[in-house]
């Protein structure tokens, strides 16, 4: 639901861009509100996602329904004369900065910010003190069942992984936040149910224990990996997080090598005494 309502939200605002009053083919008129206007071109361009035609239709019509609504209390605030103060005027014409801004960057700046694996271990060496467990964190195979039935106790007591039971009997089981199920990868220990915690810290890396009973069912966890507070992360779970930070340092040396560029042929004066002013 949350999903769908941001997915809603940044469609209606490109929709506020496209829609008006401009002439259109009336056929392809499937709202209007006085002189305003919506299209089905104009819905298909918002939503060119990929999709059923049933959530298609489905995102057509929240939208149509959004656009008209809104539509009303515009033109009811017209008809009013209301009008936007300095400050929001001002507003506006930042926000239209802004994307001229964007626009522009876009068209010269690196749309793909290459990460070579040396970089990646480079960084990583002259940032180790960065990558420390705050608490201790644990990777685990979780599996939490409403019931203790026999049948899938005694395979897991034969199995070697928990991940692998899991696929084959509860494949059609999603995992929510109040009943995880599958490799939940590194959650803190604190995070989980005080004797499911208490357990994990008892049993060696790869053994599957359970079931232990709590007040949501019957819990059966795998311990992959445990890390104490204080340990250094390994390579491999912080790379992304390195990869990001790289290309978003790429990005601003990019930015700043086109701003010196661009500085060359413009006028600048400041005068840094009038900041000590009121």
């Amino acid at each position: 639901m949350r999903k769908l309502k941001i997915i809603l939200s940044v469609l209606f605002g490109w929709l506020l861009i496209s829609c008006g009053t401009k002439h259109q083919d009336q056929q392809d008129v499937v709202a209007q509100v006085n002189a305003a206007i919506m299209t089905n071109s104009q819905l298909e361009e918002a939503i060119a996602i990929t999709a059923t035609d049933e959530i298609k239709m489905a995102l057509k019509r929240k939208l149509m329904e959004k656009w008209i609504e809104d539509e009303i209390f515009y033109q009811a605030a017209l008809e009013e004369g209301m009008t936007l103060s300095s400050y929001e005027e001002t507003l506006v014409k930042n926000y239209h900065k802004k994307l001229l801004i964007e626009k522009y960057l876009a068209k010269y700046l690196n749309k793909n910010y290459r990460v070579l694996d040396q970089e990646i271990e480079d960084y990583y060496s002259a940032h180790r003190q960065e990558f420390v467990w705050d608490e201790e964190y644990v990777n685990i195979v979780h599996l939490v069942l409403d019931s203790d039935e026999r049948v899938i106790r005694n395979e897991i007591r034969t199995s070697k992984d928990l991940n692998e039971v899991i696929t084959k009997n509860f494949f059609d089981q999603k995992s929510t936040s109040e009943r995880p199920i599958g490799n939940l990868g590194y959650v803190r220990l604190t995070d989980l149910p005080s004797r499911l915690a208490s357990r994990i810290k008892n049993i060696k890396t790869g053994i599957i224990s359970g079931p232990i009973k709590t007040d949501i069912g019957y819990h059966y966890v795998q311990l992959l990996d445990l890390q104490r507070e204080g340990d250094m992360k390994d390579l491999d779970i912080v790379r992304d997080e390195i990869i990001h930070r790289l290309q978003i340092q790429k990005r601003q040396a990019e930015i700043e090598n086109l701003m010196r560029k661009l500085r060359k042929n413009f006028s600048i004066q400041t005068d840094l005494s009038k900041l000590t002013q009121p």
